[in-house]
């Protein structure tokens, strides 16, 4: 009997499944690879050495597990506020062709840590969430809080916090939470806070605050908590 090779190749739309099933395993390989090799910014990853020794931090076994900062549950799927994940960041390593990682969020939370906000902390310019609740953190808010023009989550709330709030917090335009309550904040609210035109959450209460909220987008705000005789304008 006669042998057909034809016969033992796959259908044009088998052969198509094939090829299509090939492609993807390999560009998922592929991003994997990327995804390993990437590198935190060394700007950032001297400016996150630099404040965890400051705050006497150290990485759990979760994350910075090759002594790469962005490994491990920096970009796994680990949840951000998993207690065992604590301290915890994020990255994107989807920058210069996946080569690149920048740190995304910070939390240090509930961990009696001690020390202020250190100026190093503006080299992360990505950040978008800064979580450092429920410590012994002392010392103002500084005016260099501002310069994290990218952060939509500001949280410092349950600390030894004091001092006047700056002004250059209206330049977070992003921030759709704040959350400073349970310090030892004093003086009026800044108008520059009708900046937040985003703002979706505020938590002010307990602390020694006074004034007047301001008028812009204040009507949208949700669980306001104040410990204070405050209205917003209008």
């Amino acid at each position: 009997m006669a042998f057909s090779v034809e016969q033992h190749l796959p259908s044009p739309s088998l052969f198509a499944l094939i090829c299509s099933l090939y492609f993807f395993i390999f560009s998922l390989l592929l991003h994997k690879s990327n995804a390993q090799d990437a590198t935190l910014d060394p700007s950032e990853a001297g400016a996150l050495s630099s404040l965890f020794q400051q705050w006497n931090a150290t990485a759990v076994p979760l994350w910075n597990i090759s002594g790469e900062p962005c490994s491990g549950s920096a970009i796994n799927g680990t949840g951000f506020e998993d207690p065992s994940n604590n301290p915890a960041i994020k990255c994107d390593c989807s920058y210069d062709n996946a080569t690149t990682c920048h740190i995304t969020q910070l939390r240090v939370a509930a961990l009696d840590k001690r020390g202020i906000i250190p100026e190093e902390l503006t080299a992360l310019t990505y950040l978008m969430v800064l979580k450092i609740d429920k410590n012994y953190f002392t010392g103002p808010l500084p005016a260099f809080i501002g310069k994290l023009s990218a952060l939509i989550i500001l949280s410092i709330s349950h600390n030894g916090f004091s001092g006047t709030l700056p002004k250059e917090l209206g330049s977070l335009k992003e921030l759709l939470m704040l959350s400073i309550g349970s310090n030892y904040f004093s003086g009026t609210l800044p108008p520059e806070l009708g900046n937040l035109v985003k703002l979706e959450q505020l938590f002010l209460g307990n602390n020694s605050l006074s004034g007047i909220l301001p008028s812009r987008k204040s009507e949208q705000l949700q669980n306001i908590s104040f410990n204070y005789d405050i209205s917003p304008k209008g």
